[in-house]
């Protein structure tokens, strides 16, 4: 701890010496000027030295980032702002930080190979077509190493996704209150305002993760008349999916792609043969169109509620997959992802710029680890 605290204060003392981009960094986390604490403090995250001598004395940790939408116009939900997606990633490449594909992650972490730096990653799930036009790009351009997880089914064109049907209908529905029934489960539903709507499309989604998978259509339909919008009708513009052709080009630029499963229901919900279909369909399918899909699986939503450790089993039997990534938030070591590859924690990207700098960082691994 000793030589801990000589290196931050060794790098404290040279704030001064900052350069151009670090100086931009600071003025955009602590706009109304900063004080010296905060300012060592800062300086102890960003420090290329703190941060590599961290990596050792800490173990070699990778932060791996999730990210979904780009921020849509209407706000109907929360998305990526793509300048703030390419600041963050102009900071870590001043602060020395390693780029590597999830696959790369995994396949070093299983082989004992040490990085040099600090490592982030770069994920997507879902597969629509405005995460290619908006935020893959901007990945590719600084050679991020990008990983896209898609919803097989959705972009084959045989049907959207049950979350985003609700996503969808909850935004756009023209009522204001609604009392809805489904299963003895009463629901007051409030669509006055977009914060309540965001309330509401939360609450639906909840408990359509509990649900099998035959009663899950029955709810989504009869929500959907419910709110008066059309149960069979085609995805809005604003969910319009990404193609394979579309996803091939992205893929001869530097894209990986790798499974998210085929419909986007959570495998708590479904039996292990369900299970199994989904898997193995998805994964010939991404086969069949590109050219070298992912061997890492991403598990529709992901969090803990979603999945357990027997469907971990059911990924790891396929015999193709190394490792699968879920929704739980966390900085992760290499030694933890060689003990449980197919339990590899993700962060979902920040909504500001100071909240990356301190997810990247080796105080984020260590307070995870807490």
């Amino acid at each position: 701890m000793g030589a801990i605290l000589l290196h931050i204060n060794s790098a404290a003392s040279a704030c001064m010496k900052m350069s151009a981009i670090h100086r931009a960094c600071w003025a955009r986390v602590y706009p109304g000027g900063f004080d010296p604490m905060s300012r060592f403090f800062y300086r102890a995250l960003a420090s290329k030295r703190i941060a590599a001598l961290m990596n050792i004395m800490v173990g070699h940790y990778a932060t791996i980032y999730m990210i979904h939408r780009p921020r849509p116009r209407d706000g109907a939900y929360e998305g990526v702002s793509p300048e703030l997606l390419e600041e963050c990633i102009v900071y870590a490449k001043a602060a020395g930080f390693e780029f590597a594909s999830i696959d790369e992650v995994i396949e070093k972490a299983r082989n004992k190979q040490k990085p040099d730096r600090p490592t982030l990653c770069f994920t997507l799930d879902d597969g629509y077509e405005d995460q290619l036009e908006q935020l893959v790009p901007i990945l590719l351009k600084h050679q991020c190493k990008p990983t896209l997880f898609t919803i097989v089914d959705m972009v084959d064109g045989i049907d959207w996704p049950w979350d985003s049907k609700i996503s969808a209908a909850v935004w756009n529905t023209p009522q204001k209150q609604l009392a809805f029934d489904f299963n003895n489960h009463a629901f007051a539903l409030d669509f006055s305002e977009p914060h309540a709507r965001r309330a509401s499309r939360r609450q639906l989604t909840r408990f359509g993760k509990s649900l099998p998978a035959a009663q899950l259509e029955q709810y989504v339909t009869a929500l959907l008349s419910a709110l008066d919008v059309e149960p069979h009708g085609p995805a809005p513009a604003e969910y319009k999916p990404s193609t394979w052709d579309s996803l091939r080009k992205a893929e001869q630029a530097g894209l990986r792609i790798g499974s998210h499963a085929c419909s986007h229901r959570v495998f708590a919900a479904l039996s292990d043969a369900q299970i199994q279909q989904e898997l193995q369909r998805a994964q010939a399918v991404l086969a069949r169109e590109l050219v070298n899909p992912s061997r890492v699986f991403c598990y529709p939503s992901g969090t803990l509620n979603d999945f357990s450790l027997h469907h971990t089993q059911l990924v790891k039997d396929t015999q193709f997959f190394i490792g699968a990534v879920t929704s739980m938030p966390g900085n992760i070591s290499q030694q933890q992802i060689a003990q449980q590859p197919f339990l590899v924690k993700r962060h979902s990207f920040p909504a500001s710029f100071d909240k990356f700098v301190r997810y990247s960082s080796w105080l984020e691994y260590i307070r995870s680890r807490i």
